[in-house]
């Protein structure tokens, strides 16, 4: 006999949410104490002479024939043999049993009609049984319609719903004021076909309700993203003195882990333990995951944990998850090797945690992180594991990490192989796969088929970055401009919208990051805290500071990443004092910082008005001692730096020594670039040395020391190192300069003349040039480094791209208005004398972004005070 069912909220997802938040180690938990052996559940006792339901049914059938009892006419015991089949799930036998019968009743009819639905048979198998029943001038019980609702619950089909709901109506008995039972389901049949407002008009309508009646609607307003009137239902609920169960606790939690936050969920947790359901197995994976995704630390999800008294895969992929979500991949995989079950859900947390975990400022480990989640997958593959989409995105993406092109073919060549493709988030995977490993002209024809409106989105943004990566950054505007500006704005959501913030900032386009902030305030995507980081990023490094303080200061929400944002944008300005100043804010609010927390604030100790040596070895400390970060190699390079700066060569040298590893390429090329600013040649050759030992194929240090080589006259040796360049196939990355202008890239190397304008151009440089030099500027010739005649060294410097740009700038700005160029590389000295007296003899501000941050020239003078 059917019996009503509660509509239990869907688990929360096992899916990595936001990135990592602390960092502290805990040891995971031990072993579950053995539980004691399961008591049998009491219920109706079985009919006298049937065996237990436990029992094989097709014994119970054989002596029900050998006693007669299965041709009487009364059907009850007929009707108990053949629920014994349906309940051991062997529909045919049931079917058969139900043919057989002398004699049929309601109770057959509904109970086989509630079978093919349990056993998920199509929606007409009950429809034509419905039918039989009918004709045969039985009429329809509760049961019945429960039946019948739920095989159009299981097959989403609410044309026959609707049908039986108006049959229902014509029953006073099964109606919804009447039957609680045919009320839930018809709830239920509402909610699961999507047609909610039909189902608050049941739910309105009834004149009894039960904790499933409210348990239905409170999952449906979940589903539906409602979470604010989700709790506002249930607040209806506890006031009509309906007890919560678990099914109420686990969808809260839900609602509260998408919607709210820590505050919400901790509430709900606080009810659990009020009413005992934090034992509960469903109640307690559901807390599991809420503290994975808002806790303020794994010992939440570890709390959890433990106090369960039963545990299952879901439990422990949960934990698993949290270990992953805070950052702790060594602890998690321990957790994994513990398991005493493991499904293809466990290994997606581990492929997926590895990619979470890719991030921070070790490119090595996010390497390292890729090629482990290729290994799980490999292990995936031996072990005859199910395949889902979330297991070949995840592999798409460790693939994407590693960055390898021959591996990613491999991969590609599986997924097609395997008949994977043609997903939307696959087929998006694919794409930012071929692009990652070098391979732009496979994403493109890709794109070219695309069918995906779902993730149309993913797709064409990975596009646009492949775009802008690849140098094309004309055409990537374009295209973006054109879809922009033809109203065709639906494409862009909140990731899209800071991945075009993002290349605004790193390319200074000032007015296309404007017109995007407009665009999220109208559009609604501004209270997003992605969008709000990716606006201050953008002034910050379009030269814009007072408006990224200002942003910063009106933001509703902050998190961690804001915070960095706005140290970065003073960083690129130089205003280590204010940065520090920062810091101590940060401190005074309790906020935590990470890893690249530290490294802003160790740079910023090179521009602080006076020697913050002192402080900032006390900040490189702080790290391990108060906030428990180990140190990197980027923070080891950037307190070299500063010590450099600062003219503390023998302590820099002193401090690479004490070094707890073998210091890595970065380190000496900080040294160096720091004796750079000080001439110190002894210090530079040593620095060089060891970075020529570490990088023997990076282009930089070849041309570092080609240039080292030339600053000391040592012409021959130095075309040594350019040919061996030339031999080995090694290019250096060509200096280049752009600006902006009617929003188009006007982009720049040093003396080409690809420009349409390039006439006008070189012909106001040179005027330009004449005005500087009667200002007083004299072009600095130390700076070619070729071995050519004086006047040869002259006509180098006075095309560099940066001059280019900046004439261009000033021939097409306007009165009033700003020069802003971007340049790929270090500003040379002479170009930087050049911009000193340019913007003192054209009364103009002229902004130079170079590898190294801002160089802001007024009337003469550079705010970089170099």
């Amino acid at each position: 006999m059917a019996t009503s069912t509660s509509s239990s909220p869907p688990a929360l997802p096992l899916a990595p949410p936001p990135p990592p938040r602390s960092r502290s180690r805990l040891p995971f938990p031990p072993h579950p104490p053995p539980q004691p052996a399961a008591t049998a559940v009491h219920g109706t006792a079985p009919h006298p002479r049937l065996p237990p339901r436990t029992a094989d049914p097709r014994a119970a059938h054989a002596v029900a024939v050998k006693s007669g009892a299965a041709a009487l006419p009364d059907a009850r015991l007929a009707n108990a043999v053949m629920c014994g089949y349906l309940r051991a799930g062997r529909l045919d036998d049931a079917r058969g049993v139900f043919d057989r019968m002398p004699a049929r009743d309601a109770a057959s009819y509904s109970a086989l009609i509630s079978g093919h639905a349990r056993l998920g048979s199509p929606a007409s198998a009950a429809e034509a049984l419905f039918r039989r029943m009918r004709l045969a001038g039985l009429a329809p019980t509760e049961y019945t319609f429960v039946g019948l609702l739920t095989a159009c619950i299981r097959r989403g089909n609410p044309r026959l719903g609707t049908q039986v709901h108006a049959l229902a109506a014509k029953y006073p008995c099964c109606c919804c004021g009447g039957s609680l039972l045919v009320a839930n389901a018809l709830l239920g049949m509402y909610v699961k076909c999507g047609r909610f407002e039909d189902a608050m008009r049941v739910f309105d309508g009834m004149e009894g309700r039960d904790v499933s009646s409210w348990n239905t609607v409170l999952s449906g307003l979940v589903e539906l993203g409602r979470y604010e009137e989700a709790f506002e239902l249930f607040e209806d609920m506890r006031a009509g003195g309906i007890a919560a169960d678990r099914f109420s606790l686990s969808a809260l939690l839900t609602a509260a882990a998408e919607g709210f936050g820590l505050p919400e969920g901790a509430a709900v947790h606080a009810l659990s333990l009020k009413s005992g359901l934090e034992v509960d197995l469903s109640v307690g994976n559901a807390l599991i995951g809420f503290y994975a995704e808002h806790g303020d630390s794994v010992e939440d999800v570890v709390g959890v944990f433990q106090r369960m008294l039963v545990k299952d895969v879901i439990s422990w992929t949960g934990l698993l998850n949290g270990y992953m979500e805070f950052g702790l991949v060594d602890t998690a995989l321990a957790v994994f090797d513990r398991m005493p079950e493991r499904n293809f859900v466990t290994y997606n947390a581990v492929l997926t945690g590895f990619c979470l975990n890719k991030e921070g400022v070790r490119v090595t480990f996010a390497k390292k992180a890729g090629l482990r989640g290729l290994g799980l997958f490999r292990q995936m593959l031996e072990n005859g594991l199910e395949m889902s989409d979330v297991t070949v995105t995840g592999v798409l993406n460790a693939c994407a990490i590693v960055a390898d092109r021959k591996m990613s073919e491999q991969v590609h060549t599986f997924v097609i192989k395997c008949g994977c493709g043609s997903s939307p988030w696959i087929d998006a995977g694919l794409i930012d796969m071929c692009i990652k490993c070098g391979r732009s002209g496979d994403a493109r024809l890709l794109f070219e088929h695309w069918r995906h409106p779902e993730s149309f989105h993913i797709a064409w943004n990975s596009l646009l970055l492949a775009s802008f990566r690849d140098g094309e950054y004309e055409k990537a505007f374009s295209i973006f401009l054109q879809k922009f500006r033809s109203s065709d704005v639906q494409f862009i959501d909140e990731f899209m919208l800071s991945t075009v913030l993002g290349v605004c900032g790193a390319l200074g386009f000032a007015e296309l990051g404007k017109e995007m902030h407009s665009f999220a305030a109208k559009s609604g995507h501004l209270h997003a805290c992605g969008v709000g980081n990716a606006i201050i990023s953008m002034y910050g490094k379009c030269g814009q500071l007072e408006n990224a303080v200002n942003f910063f200061q009106q933001m509703p929400h902050r998190d961690l990443v804001s915070w960095n944002a706005l140290i970065t944008a003073h960083l690129l300005h130089r205003q280590g004092d204010e940065i520090l100043d920062i810091w101590s804010q940060m401190e005074r609010l309790v906020i935590k910082p990470d890893s690249i927390t530290f490294l802003l604030i160790v740079s910023a100790c090179s521009y602080t008005s006076s020697d913050s040596v002192d402080k900032c070895m006390k900040l490189f400390h702080y790290m391990s001692s108060k906030y428990n970060i180990e140190p990197a190699m980027e923070h080891f390079a950037a307190f070299v730096y500063v010590l450099g700066c600062w003219d503390r060569f023998d302590e820099a040298e002193q401090f690479i020594g004490s070094m707890p590893f073998k210091p890595g390429a970065l380190v000496w090329r900080s040294l160096l670039e720091s004796c750079s600013k000080r001439s110190n040649m002894t210090m530079r050759r040593r620095a060089m040395n060891h970075l020529l030992a570490l990088e023997p194929q990076d282009p930089s240090t070849y041309v570092l020391a080609s240039n080292l080589l030339s600053e000391s006259a040592r012409w021959h040796c130095s075309e040594n190192t350019r040919q061996e360049m030339r031999e080995k196939g090694i290019h250096k990355i060509p200096a280049r300069s752009w600006t902006f202008h009617n929003n188009t890239v006007h982009s720049f190397f040093a003396r080409d003349r690809l420009h349409p304008q390039s006439k006008d151009i070189y012909a106001g440089l040179d005027v330009l040039t004449l005005e500087c030099m009667k200002a007083g500027y004299e072009p600095d010739t130390t700076f070619v480094l070729h071995d050519v005649e004086e006047h040869q060294k002259r006509h180098f410097l006075m095309y560099h791209s940066a001059k280019l740009a900046a004439t261009y700038g000033l021939l097409m700005s306007g009165p009033g208005q700003s020069v802003n160029v971007v340049k790929n590389i270090r500003m040379c000295g002479d170009c930087h004398s050049f911009m000193k007296h340019a913007s003192a003899a054209t009364g103009k501000e002229i902004s130079v972004r170079d590898s190294s941050g801002f160089h802001i020239f007024r009337g003469g003078v550079c705010s970089c005070r170099e």
